[in-house]
């Protein structure tokens, strides 16, 4: 389907939606396993993953509808890290750093730059012969902001909740981009994977959305979407 609205800005979420997280996570967790002297195993991943969750929770990272995690997200996400791989090394019966496993983890994620589909960067490339593109990503700022380098030359923004000191599905985070860009909501179009930060973030300001759903998942439908995508590539159908 054409899209009947002639948008001005584009804005794509960055992970699973540009960028694919799991070989990102996955090389971390190897570099992760090679400073604390293990082999990655099966066994290995279901502790690894079991120590993430308890972090998770503990640092109320689940809780993004709260005030105090929407206004603390980044600090606490950092000490999400630390808690994650100093939880691992106890369950390991290892003495470790946990800053330092926390510096590697960061500096293994913010090195991967795997794209979501081989002709992701192409179509990015396309679409900024005729629109405005903008990235629109949760996240720190020493993570992200390496990730997106293959992006930034045919990008307008780029806004990275760290630094602009909101997180999506804020509304606040929506606003303070539409108000840097100088904009009407009108005029733009948000792309992304997440139902939660990206779909519904974006329509409780009015903005139009499309779901990139690679997965084919399912969705409710009392959540409205104006287009919803399969591959990366659909868009060019749509917008041009």
């Amino acid at each position: 389907m054409r899209a009947l609205k002639k948008y001005k800005y584009l804005i794509f979420d960055v992970d699973d939606t540009l960028l694919s997280f799991y070989p990102a996570f996955t090389k971390a967790q190897e570099e992760i396993a090679g400073k604390l002297g293990m082999d990655v195993t099966d066994e290995y991943r279901k502790l690894d993953e079991k120590c993430g969750w308890k972090a998770w929770k503990e640092c109320g990272l689940e809780n993004t509808d709260t005030r105090d995690v929407q206004e603390n997200y980044h600090t606490y996400y950092y000490q999400y890290i630390k808690k994650h791989y100093l939880y691992l090394a106890q369950e390991l019966g290892i003495e470790a750093d946990a800053e330092e496993l926390a510096a590697c983890y960061i500096e293994s994620i913010s090195s991967s730059k795997e794209l979501m589909e081989l002709d992701t960067l192409k179509v990015y490339m396309e679409l900024a012969k005729s629109y405005s593109l903008v990235l629109a990503t949760n996240g720190m700022v020493s993570i992200q902001r390496p990730r997106i380098s293959e992006f930034i030359p045919f990008t307008h923004k780029a806004y990275i909740s760290e630094s602009i000191g909101h997180i999506k599905p804020t509304s606040a985070f929506y606003m303070s981009m539409i108000q840097d860009l100088g904009c009407e909501i009108s005029e733009c179009l948000m792309i992304g994977d997440s139902m939660t930060n990206d779909i519904i973030g974006a329509k409780e300001i009015g903005m139009d959305v499309c779901f990139y759903n690679p997965k084919r998942k399912a969705r409710k439908e009392e959540i409205p979407v104006d287009y919803e995508i399969h591959g990366i590539a659909e868009l060019m159908e749509i917008l041009l």
